[in-house]
């Protein structure tokens, strides 16, 4: 089966390449560590206002894949937007006085949306959320309670989250809220991870949500989100990371790191292989996504599962194969775009900081064994627990 691109968009490919190489040229002057990305926020808010102008936070199917996959392999701050982590949520569930002033802004980079939806006590099992949502005499609601682990808080316009409406436990009872980030009874506290960059709590103290800014119908947050995380997890920014860090495992052995140990280039043909593994599955999703599949594997469910869960394993693999060809050099960390690495460190100290972040992307957008639970119900029609 030929799941290649059609020319067309590899044409478009190359224009957002042309793009990216350009915008992110400097980027090292804008360095900022304690954020994800690795760049200040006046340069990501630039890069994305570029990107809107293209119309590129509008694409879908095989151009929305190609533009994630190039995003994620020039470390473009470009990952994290309104359109990607709210769009499916805005535009699906979203009012019609919401949908009417948001969406254009979204499309156009123009604000910048955080994802509040794990809570201490509610990490992969959101069954747990506790955040409660009260209802007033004019149909708004007062949000109270904390959010952890949210990413980029610190510099959103606007937040995505669930709470509970109801004396409800487990899944019922959860609605989704549009907040205000610069409301009254919103604040942020930041809290560094183990790779320097950093992560927000988000409370809310009966800040005030208005009702044209509750998204969907009351009661049905938990159905809504499943959506919305469904399509994050489906995306091939982790396919484009897994290229970047190759090209740099590729360039390190060139230079003369076991050039001709035979140990060495063949951990590096493995790494190419199963890169090249996952990035025809990931094209069997979008094939699948847009012709359906005549197999029993549910494509809406099961093969962003598969992507999410081979991806981010990948980029786990690319790192541990980059520090051990690199040795006591690949032990030397750096920031993304940091514009004086430690001397000596392996590919800018980026190897090292691979290492630590590639944690993340199997535990976020729900952990890798929910995904292999997903798989086994709904591809392979196994008994869930208690069943």
């Amino acid at each position: 089966m030929d799941f290649r691109f059609a020319d067309d968009v590899e044409d478009f490919r190359s224009t957002v390449r042309a793009f990216l190489g350009d915008v992110m040229a400097d980027a090292s002057r804008h360095s900022d560590p304690d954020d994800l990305t690795g760049l200040d926020e006046g340069f990501e808010r630039e890069v994305h206002r570029q990107a809107g102008a293209r119309g590129w936070f509008g694409l879908e199917g095989d151009r929305r894949a190609v533009f994630e996959c190039e995003i994620g392999r020039a470390d473009a701050p470009l990952v994290d937007t309104a359109t990607v982590l709210a769009g499916h949520a805005v535009m699906t569930f979203g009012s019609d006085e919401l949908q009417a002033w948001l969406v254009p802004r979204m499309l156009a980079g123009d604000v910048e949306v955080c994802i509040a939806y794990t809570e201490e006590d509610a990490g992969s099992d959101l069954t747990r959320i506790e955040c409660r949502a009260v209802p007033h005499a004019d149909g708004g609601w007062a949000l109270s309670g904390r959010k952890t682990l949210v990413t980029g808080a610190h510099k959103a316009h606007w937040c995505l989250t669930v709470a509970r409406t109801g004396d409800t436990t487990g899944r019922a009872g959860l609605t989704m809220f549009l907040v205000d980030m610069h409301a009254p009874g919103v604040n942020v506290e930041r809290r560094p991870t183990m790779n320097g960059w950093t992560l927000d709590d988000v409370i809310f103290d009966s800040a005030e949500v208005p009702r044209a800014h509750v998204l969907g119908a009351v009661g049905e947050g938990w159905r809504q989100m499943a959506a919305a995380v469904t399509g994050e997890r489906s995306g091939a920014f982790w396919l484009g990371f897994a290229h970047h860090v190759m090209d740099l495992i590729v360039d390190h052995v060139r230079k003369g790191a076991g050039r001709h140990d035979p140990v060495v280039r063949d951990l590096v043909a493995r790494c190419a292989v199963e890169l090249a593994d996952v990035d025809r599955l990931s094209r069997r999703a979008l094939w699948a996504a847009r012709n359906g599949d005549e197999r029993t594997l549910a494509p809406s469910i099961v093969y962003p599962a598969m992507v999410k869960l081979a991806a981010t394993e990948l980029l786990q693999h690319l790192a541990q194969a980059a520090t051990e060809i690199a040795g006591t050099a690949g032990l030397l960390w750096a920031s993304p775009f940091d514009p004086d690495p430690p001397p000596g460190s392996a590919a800018g100290g980026r190897f090292a900081w691979e290492y630590l972040e590639r944690v993340h992307g199997t535990i976020s957008v729900g952990a890798n064994e929910l995904q292999r639970d997903a798989i086994a119900r709904a591809g392979l029609g196994l008994p869930g627990r208690g069943t």
